[in-house]
């Protein structure tokens, strides 16, 4: 019987990705919510700057994984002779999504303190036979990791529409089934929320500690220190000279 399985983005299956619903987009390009302006049309074979903006969306998504891990999660399908990538899942703190932080802003009522992680897409392949379901297992693990790294709170903003698929949120069905609630907005533009419990996994802290940490030999970790020298060991600072004492000395 195939596996589901999930696994956080990296160099190694950034190409993994599978395709959206949306026609003609491409999640390894796709600036649609890193800018107000940004889009998510991939872009055309011959375009100078293909390339570069298949770079740009890798760096960013891998920007975090120094600090708390990478803003991407995939879900694979394996059986006893294949394994295929038929999910991917964006997130990361609101900082880094400007259009989240935009219509967060249309939403006084929300709260403001902890911030929520943003989930800010989620796609299934057309062709997976229980795309919903996998869909929910895929935003629960999502919500386990983030839950790990200690974040409080997770939303989304899937927008109402005839195939929820289209949007990259992904459908609001699938929130629901998921433990999301919703807690304002409209059907057309509804917000989810998930409270998580902010649990910080050391063992996970551990990991990405020994991930993170470059080679013995390179001096920026965890910053920059000075060279060392032998000849300071023990070594006290000079001693200051002394004012003269108007009442003279004793």
């Amino acid at each position: 019987m195939p596996e589901l399985t999930f696994e956080l983005l990296d160099e190694a299956n950034f190409d993994d990705v599978p395709a959206p619903t949306q026609p003609g987009g491409r999640c390894q390009t796709c600036d649609y919510w890193e800018r107000i302006d940004g889009g998510r049309d991939a872009p055309g074979a011959d375009a100078p700057d293909a390339g570069a903006r298949a770079s740009l969306k890798r760096r960013r998504l891998l920007a975090g994984r120094s600090v708390s891990g990478s803003y991407a999660m995939l879900a694979y399908r394996t059986d006893s002779v294949d394994r295929a990538s038929i999910g991917y899942a964006q997130f990361g703190p609101l900082s880094v999504y400007p259009r989240a932080q935009s219509i967060r802003d249309r939403y006084p009522e929300l709260p403001e303190s902890p911030a929520p992680w943003i989930i800010t897409c989620l796609q299934v392949t057309a062709d997976a036979d229980d795309r919903p379901d996998a869909g929910a297992a895929l935003l629960d693990a999502v919500c386990n990791e983030l839950d790990g790294r200690g974040i409080t709170a997770v939303e989304a903003y899937p927008e109402g529409a005839t195939d929820g698929w289209l949007p990259s949120a992904g459908p609001s069905s699938v929130y629901e089934a998921a433990g999301f609630e919703r807690i304002t907005g409209d059907d057309r533009f509804p917000v989810y929320r998930r409270e998580l419990t902010g649990e910080t996994n050391a063992d996970a802290w551990s990991d990405l500690l020994r991930a993170s940490k470059p080679a013995d030999d390179d001096d920026g970790w965890p910053l920059p220190l000075p060279k060392r020298d032998p000849d300071d060991l023990f070594r006290l600072p000079p001693e200051r000279p002394k004012r003269p004492n108007p009442f003279g000395d004793d």
